[in-house]
C-alpha cells in the first residue's frame, strides 16, 4: 500500500516533468525580456497611456482655439415691403445686408486662452503621472515573475535533491539504519515541494498576465526574465529625496497648474462682473423709394452685466472661483502631505531591503550551502540524523529564496519610491 503511494506520486512527477521540460523548451527558444525592453514597450504601447496622450492633444487644440473671436454673422433685412406686393423688393422702403462681430471686453479674450493653457497643462502633468504609473506596475509585474521563476527553478532543483536523500534513506532503511519514519519523512517533504511548486507556476502565471497586459501583449505570451536582476545602487539623501520629489511629482505639478487655472477663471469672473461686452455692426442699406437710394448704418450693443437682475448670478461666479482657489490650494497641501509620507516608507523599505540583500550576498547564502553539504555529507556516512539534514535542506531553500525575494523587494521598493519622486532615480 505505502509502496504504491510512493509509486504514484513518482508517476505524478515523471508526467509534470515531461510537461515541465516542454515548456522550458519553449521559454529557452526566447530571448531574455530586460526590465529596460519591458519598460520600453509598455510605454509605447500601453493603451491608458495613448488614451491620455489623446486628452492632451484635445486640450492642446482646444487652448489653439482660445485667442479666436466669435464667428461674426450676417444680417439680412427688409424693411417696409407691401403686404399687397410681398414680392415686390423694390416697392420696400429699406433693404440691407450688414455684418455683426461680438467683441469681449479688453483682457477677456487673454485670460480664456490662459484657463485653456492651464487646463493643457493640467492634463500633461496626468499624462506624465500615469506613465509613472505603467512604468511601476511593469516594475512590479516583472519583480513578481523573476520571484515566481527563480522560485520554481529552486523548487524543481530541491526536488532532485530531495530525490537524492529519498534514495539514500530508504537505501539506509534496507540495512536497518534508520526507521521507516524516516521514509516517510522524505515522501511527505517531497509532496510538499512539489505543492510549492504547485504556487509557484500559479504566481508565475498570474505575473506573466499582468506583465503582458501592461505591455498589451495577449496575456498568456511566455516571457523569459534573465537569471539576476540588474539593481541600481544610487544614494540620495532623506532631505534631498523629499525636495526632488516636490520639485518633480506630476501629480504636486498638476495641482500647482490647477491652482494657476482657478485664479485665472477668478480673475475672469471679477471682469464679467465689472466690465461688459460688446457687438460691433455695419450695414449697407439700400432705400429703393427714396432719391438717396444708398446709405449705411452702424450700430454698437453694450452688455449690462452689473444690472440689478444679472448682478446675483455675477457675484455667485465669483464666489464659485474663489472655492475653487481654496479648494486646490487644498487639494495641492493634501498632495504634498501624500508625497511626502509615500518617499518615506518607501525609502524606509529600500534601505532595509538593500541591507538584507547584503546581508544574504555576504555570507548567508554560502553558510546555508555549506550547511546543506556538510548534513548531507554526515547523513549518508550515519553521523547525523535524518531530522537535521530534513532541517537543512530547508535552511538551504529558504536561503535561496530569501536572497531572490529580497532583490525582488529592492525592485519593488525602488519603483514605489520612483513613483512618489515622479522621475527615475539614478
Amino acid at each position: 500500500m505505502k509502496k504504491t503511494g510512493a509509486l504514484v506520486v513518482l508517476l505524478i512527477l515523471a508526467a509534470w516533468n515531461s510537461e515541465l521540460v516542454l515548456a522550458d523548451q519553449e521559454l529557452a527558444n526566447r530571448k531574455p525580456l530586460s526590465l529596460t525592453e519591458a519598460i520600453r514597450e509598455a510605454s509605447e504601447k500601453n493603451p491608458e497611456i495613448h488614451i491620455m496622450q489623446q486628452r492632451l492633444q484635445a486640450m492642446t487644440a482646444k487652448a489653439k482655439q482660445a485667442p479666436y473671436l466669435e464667428d461674426p454673422q450676417i444680417a439680412f433685412q427688409l424693411g417696409g415691403v407691401p403686404l399687397s406686393n410681398p414680392t415686390s423688393f423694390n416697392q420696400a422702403d429699406t433693404n440691407s445686408i450688414g455684418i455683426r462681430q461680438m467683441l469681449p471686453f479688453f483682457g477677456k479674450l487673454t485670460l480664456k486662452e490662459k484657463i485653456a493653457q492651464q487646463e493643457a497643462k493640467v492634463v500633461e502633468q496626468e499624462l506624465r503621472a500615469k506613465e509613472r504609473e505603467i512604468i511601476s506596475m511593469v516594475k512590479m509585474a516583472y519583480a513578481d515573475l523573476f520571484m515566481a521563476q527563480r522560485a520554481i527553478e529552486i523548487l524543481r532543483e530541491q526536488l532532485e535533491i530531495m530525490r537524492t536523500i529519498i534514495r539514500a534513506t530508504e537505501a539506509r532503511y534496507a540495512v536497518g539504519r534508520v526507521t521507516q519514519q524516516d521514509v516517510f519523512k522524505a515522501l511527505l517533504e517531497q509532496s510538499a515541494l512539489m505543492n510549492q511548486l504547485i504556487v509557484a507556476e500559479q504566481e508565475s502565471g498570474v505575473a506573466e498576465v499582468k506583465l503582458n497586459t501592461a505591455m498589451y501583449r495577449p496575456p498568456r505570451t511566455p516571457i523569459r526574465l534573465p537569471a539576476d536582476l540588474t539593481l541600481r545602487d544610487g544614494a540620495v539623501t532623506p532631505a534631498g529625496i523629499e525636495d526632488l520629489a516636490l520639485a518633480t511629482r506630476p501629480e504636486l505639478k498638476g495641482a500647482e497648474e490647477e491652482i494657476q487655472r482657478s485664479e485665472r477663471m477668478y480673475e475672469l469672473a471679477d471682469k464679467n462682473r465689472k466690465f461688459p461686452d460688446f457687438m460691433l455692426g455695419w450695414d449697407y442699406m439700400r432705400m429703393p423709394m427714396e432719391m438717396k437710394k444708398d446709405r449705411y448704418a452702424a450700430m454698437v450693443n453694450i452688455t449690462i452685466p452689473f444690472s440689478p437682475w444679472t448682478i446675483g448670478r455675477r457675484n455667485y461666479e465669483v464666489e464659485e472661483s474663489l472655492a475653487e482657489i481654496r479648494a486646490a490650494k487644498a487639494n495641492r497641501d493634501a498632495m504634498r502631505n501624500m508625497t511626502l509620507r509615500e518617499v518615506g516608507e518607501s525609502q524606509a523599505k529600500v534601505q532595509a531591503a538593500k541591507r538584507s540583500l547584503q546581508l544574504y550576498s555576504e555570507g548567508l547564502l554560502t553558510q546555508a550551502e555549506l550547511s546543506f553539504r556538510a548534513a548531507m555529507a554526515a547523513y549518508q556516512t550515519g553521523r547525523v540524523e535524518f531530522v537535521t539534514l530534513l532541517e537543512a535542506e530547508r535552511a538551504l531553500r529558504e536561503a535561496r529564496m530569501g536572497y531572490f525575494k529580497t532583490q525582488a523587494n529592492v525592485l519593488q521598493s525602488l519603483a514605489d519610491l520612483e513613483r512618489a519622486v515622479g522621475k527615475e532615480l539614478p
